[in-house]
């Protein structure tokens, strides 16, 4: 009976019971299961906001997308009265679908994100999340977490959320993970153009990586990597595809996701040179 009430919610959007540090889960055509999972007040950061998750249960080959997806795709977003969550999103896995490159995740993900507010009623959050096979499917959700669900004493999913969040990329004004990103520079013409970082570590580079993004009409693809010195610093090459009409990426921002392959990762955004 209660599988059959939780696909009828999934469906139609009725509201079950929540259970001590989660929602129920919500069935989406067999292709995954959705929920919001909640942590205890051991994790509520200094403004009075907690910890919670966003999990998603894969069907064997299915995938869903990080907030760069690639070639194809559409990122998970998350919402709360309309205005859009920053999602803490884990370093994502690299796909080859429909023979496109894609970034996202497999299998079980955890999404950590803290709310904008809460109060005595609780918050709503809604989803709209795309997975992908040998077809593609959107899918939008909404969970409802009571007040009494928040800042709890005890949540069975703490060490399951910490565990995630260590996979986040520590970001500008974290300790930085050992990890530097020492320049960045644009080279070639327009329509042409790669991407040249160069950046280091503490410890030995072991199957490094380096993730790129500029707007959503640039996509950059695995790159070229020359690890130098004592193998702890590596030089990363990344092709820039910018569609039909090239685009000059001279000036423009440039948000750097350097990975050591150790398990240790930071985000840093950088303006590429003018000239």
């Amino acid at each position: 009976m209660r599988s059959i009430l939780i696909v009828l919610s999934g469906l139609f959007g009725l509201t079950l019971p929540v259970q001590a540090g989660e929602t129920p889960w919500q069935e989406h055509l067999d292709m995954l299961q959705t929920r919001l999972v909640t942590t205890s007040a051991d994790m509520t950061n200094s403004d009075g906001k907690p910890l919670l998750a966003w999990e998603a249960k894969l069907a064997p080959g299915w995938k869903t997308y990080w907030r760069s997806p690639g070639e194809a795709g559409l990122p998970v977003r998350l919402s709360q009265d309309a205005a859009e969550i920053d999602i803490l999103f884990p370093v994502p896995e690299r796909f080859e679908l429909f023979g496109l490159e894609t970034y996202g995740y497999s299998h079980t993900v955890l999404l950590p994100f803290r709310p904008h507010s809460t109060n005595e009623a609780g918050i709503t959050v809604s989803a709209s999340f795309m997975v992908c096979k040998d077809i593609c499917v959107p899918f939008d959700a909404t969970y409802n977490l009571p007040a009494s669900a928040l800042g709890a004493d005890f949540s069975p999913h703490d060490i399951r959320v910490d565990a995630w969040m260590k996979k986040v990329p520590e970001r500008e004004g974290d300790a930085g993970a050992g990890l530097v990103i020492d320049s960045v520079r644009v080279t070639g013409p327009v329509g042409r153009q790669h991407v040249v970082v160069d950046a280091r570590a503490d410890a030995m580079l072991t199957a490094p990586d380096m993730l790129a993004e500029v707007n959503d009409m640039v996509h950059f693809g695995a790159p070229r990597i020359k690890i130098t010195g004592d193998g702890r610093s590596a030089r990363f090459v990344l092709s820039a595809m910018t569609g039909k009409k090239p685009m000059d990426l001279r000036g423009k921002q440039i948000r750097l996701t350097f990975i050591d392959g150790q398990g240790n990762a930071i985000e840093r955004m950088l303006d590429l040179p003018a000239k």
